[in-house]
């Protein structure tokens, strides 16, 4: 596993929550090394659009460019983490970082609406193992950060398993404090 980056400067995070550029960021985690009109695919825009986003990620230390494939005509982009902290310390950081959140979790939607719109064309196995799942703790903030850490070292034991039927799987937790 990589090291996470860090972002604190609240710049960044307004600059990721845009959601070509989470797209792109995506595509990245998902697929690994990609050029920009690989990305366009997902992104809806066009390759050179999306290489303005690519550059911008890159000049903001979130991705780099990766070895080139074949002639080295075409760039080629790699995330630099599969992770990523947010800091919020101040409250232009807090501000910016609440809007990359909600940009993340648009994105998360969209990825579960994809599914839904599409499901019916998946086989019998893939639709019958979708969850989505609601359960409720009683912890202190100490056993919280257990308890995610110890659900993400879990799923990083699944993180790329071999198979001629493994599939990439979007999984998301949240873990909020009820009001």
């Amino acid at each position: 596993m990589t090291s996470p980056v860090h972002i604190d400067d609240p710049k960044v995070m307004r600059a990721l929550a845009h959601p070509a550029r989470l797209a792109i960021l995506t595509r990245l985690h998902q697929h690994g090394p990609t050029t920009a009109t690989e990305c366009a695919e997902v992104t809806g825009l066009s390759p050179s659009a999306t290489s303005y986003h690519l550059r911008a990620l890159a000049d903001y230390g979130l991705i780099e460019k990766a070895e080139s494939r074949g002639d080295g005509r075409e760039t080629v982009w790699q995330s630099k983490s599969t992770h990523m902290h947010v800091h919020q310390d101040t409250p232009e950081s807090r501000t910016a970082g609440r809007h990359l959140l909600k940009a993340w979790l648009a994105r998360q939607d969209q990825v579960l609406d994809e599914w839904m719109d599409q499901e019916h064309t998946q086989s019998p196995e893939w639709r019958d193992v979708v969850r989505v799942d609601n359960v409720r703790v009683t912890v202190t903030p100490e056993r919280l950060v257990e308890l995610m850490e110890r659900v993400h070292g879990l799923l990083e034991e699944y993180r790329d398993e071999p198979g001629d039927n493994a599939r990439k799987v979007s999984i998301s937790f949240r873990a909020v404090p009820l009001l």
